[in-house]
C-alpha cells in the first residue's frame, strides 16, 4: 500500500509540472539589414554587399499543439553587386513563402515548434546597365524545429531565448533574359536564427542574428549551354515585433 501510495504521489507531482495546454497564436513583423555574398561556380562572378531584410509570420496551434501558419521573407542587396568584380554592376532579390503545418512540443519553461510545409522561393539577379534579369524558381519540402527556451515565464511577462534551423531541397526553373532555353536545376536551402524575446502581455519585441542559404547546382543542358551553379546567402541582424496569445 505504501508503494502504491508513494507511486500515486509521484505521478501526481509530475503531471502538475506539465504545463496546461492552451491555443497559441501569434503574428510577427520582422525587419533588419547584413550581407548579401553571391558566388558562381567556375567563374569571378563573386561579391558581396549590403541587403536588408522583411520578414512576417503567422501561425496558429490548438490546445493539442497542432496547427499551422505561413510565412513570407524578402531580402534586396544594394545595387552594386559585382562592380568590383570587372562585371556590370547588379542587384539581387530573394522571396519566399513557407506555408507550413506545426507541431508545438511543450515542457516547463520549454517549446519546440515543428514545422513541415512547402517552400516557395523566387531569386532573381538584375543586371543594372541592360536591365536584363536571370530569374530562379523554386519549389520544394521544407522542415524546421525552433526550439525555445524561457528564462523569465509569468502571466503578463516572458523573456526567453530562442533558436531556429530549417532545411529543404527544391526543382528550380532558370529563365534568362534573351534566352529561349528553359533550363532546369536543383537547390538546397537552409536557414539558421538565433536570438531573445522579450514579451509584456501579449505585446513581444526581439532580436537575432539571422542567416539563409542557398546552393544551386549546375544546370541541365539545352542545346549546348547551361546555367553555372551558385551559391548565395544572407548573414544579418534583425529586429521583430509582434502578438502572441
Amino acid at each position: 500500500m505504501r508503494i502504491l501510495t508513494s507511486m500515486l504521489v509521484t505521478t501526481f507531482a509530475l503531471a502538475a509540472q506539465e504545463p496546461e495546454r492552451r491555443p497559441h497564436f501569434e503574428v510577427r513583423l520582422a525587419f533588419g539589414g547584413g550581407q548579401w555574398e553571391h558566388r558562381t561556380d567556375g567563374s569571378g562572378l563573386d561579391d558581396r554587399t549590403d541587403a536588408g531584410f522583411l520578414r512576417l509570420d503567422l501561425e496558429a496551434t490548438t490546445k493539442s499543439g497542432f496547427g499551422g501558419g505561413l510565412r513570407f521573407e524578402g531580402i534586396e542587396s544594394d545595387d552594386d553587386l559585382f562592380a568590383d568584380t570587372g562585371f556590370a554592376a547588379s542587384e539581387a532579390q530573394m522571396s519566399d513563402i513557407f506555408l507550413h503545418f506545426t507541431y508545438r512540443a511543450t515542457a516547463e519553461r520549454f517549446e519546440m515548434p515543428v514545422r513541415i510545409g512547402i517552400l516557395l522561393e523566387g531569386y532573381r539577379l538584375r543586371e543594372n546597365v541592360t536591365d536584363n534579369d536571370a530569374t530562379y524558381g523554386s519549389i520544394g519540402p521544407y522542415l524546421e524545429i525552433a526550439p525555445e527556451f524561457a528564462l523569465i515565464a509569468r502571466r503578463r511577462l516572458g523573456w526567453s531565448l530562442y533558436g531556429e534551423v530549417g532545411v529543404g531541397a527544391a526543382a528550380t526553373g532558370i529563365d534568362i533574359d534573351g534566352d529561349s532555353n528553359d533550363y532546369v536545376s536543383s537547390t538546397i536551402m537552409w536557414g539558421a536564427e538565433v536570438g531573445t524575446r522579450f514579451r509584456a502581455g501579449p505585446a513581444e519585441i526581439g532580436v537575432a542574428f539571422v542567416g539563409r542559404w542557398r546552393s544551386m547546382d549546375e544546370s541541365d543542358e539545352e542545346n549546348g549551354f547551361v546555367v553555372l551553379g551558385h551559391d548565395a546567402s544572407f548573414r544579418g541582424l534583425v529586429v521583430s515585433g509582434g502578438v502572441v496569445f
